[in-house]
C-alpha cells in the first residue's frame, strides 16, 4: 500500500510554455535585438501609431508569447533588424547627417522663396492665407522629419511656377 509521500505530482508544461521555451532557444538573439529596437526611442517614439512600429511590436510579442514562427515571420524579423541597422549606420555617419542638414536648409530657403513670391503675386487674402498654411505645414514637416515626399516637392514646384508666372504677368503690364 503506497504511503501519502509516495505520490509525486508531475507538472507537465503546457503546449504554450513549450513553444515559449522553443522560441527562446531558437530565436533568443532575435528576441534581444527586437527588444533593443523597441527600447530605442529615437527609432520608435513613445506613443507612435506608425503601422511599421506596430508590426515590430507584434513580431516581438509573437516571439515571446509562444506563437509558432513561420519562415515568413523569420524573414520579416530579419528585415526589421536589417532596416534598424541601416538606420543606426545613417545616424552615426557624419557625412549623411551633414547632407541631411544641408538638404533641410536648402529646402527651407526654397520654401521661403515661394512664400515671398506668394506675397508679391497679389492673390486674395483668403488664397494667401490658405497657401501660407500649406507652406508652413510643409516646412514644419521638413524640419521634423528632415525629408519631403515627392508629392510635397511637386506641389511646391507647381506653386512656385504659378506664383512666378503671376508676378511676371503683373510686371509686364
Amino acid at each position: 500500500m503506497p504511503l501519502a509521500g509516495d505520490y509525486v505530482t508531475k507538472v507537465v508544461p503546457s503546449k504554450m510554455e513549450k513553444q515559449i521555451e522553443e522560441n527562446k532557444a531558437k530565436y533568443g538573439k532575435r528576441i534581444k535585438q527586437l527588444s533593443a529596437i523597441i527600447k530605442d526611442e529615437s527609432y520608435i517614439p513613445e506613443g507612435s501609431t506608425n503601422t511599421y512600429h506596430e508590426f515590430i511590436f507584434n513580431m516581438y510579442k509573437a516571439l515571446i508569447h509562444g506563437r509558432v514562427i513561420t519562415p515568413k515571420m523569420v524573414e520579416a524579423n530579419l528585415n526589421i533588424v536589417k532596416k534598424y541597422s541601416e538606420h543606426l549606420r545613417k545616424e552615426n555617419d557624419y557625412n549623411y547627417q551633414k547632407d541631411k542638414i544641408d538638404y533641410v536648409e536648402e529646402s527651407t530657403a526654397k520654401i521661403g522663396m515661394v512664400k515671398r513670391l506668394l506675397k508679391k503675386a497679389n492673390y486674395t487674402s483668403l488664397y494667401v492665407d490658405r497657401s501660407m498654411y500649406f507652406l508652413n505645414s510643409v516646412e514644419r514637416y521638413l524640419k521634423e522629419n528632415k525629408k519631403l515626399s515627392v508629392k510635397q516637392r511637386k506641389a511646391l514646384n507647381s506653386m512656385y511656377k504659378r506664383f512666378e508666372k503671376r508676378v511676371n504677368k503683373g510686371i509686364k503690364k
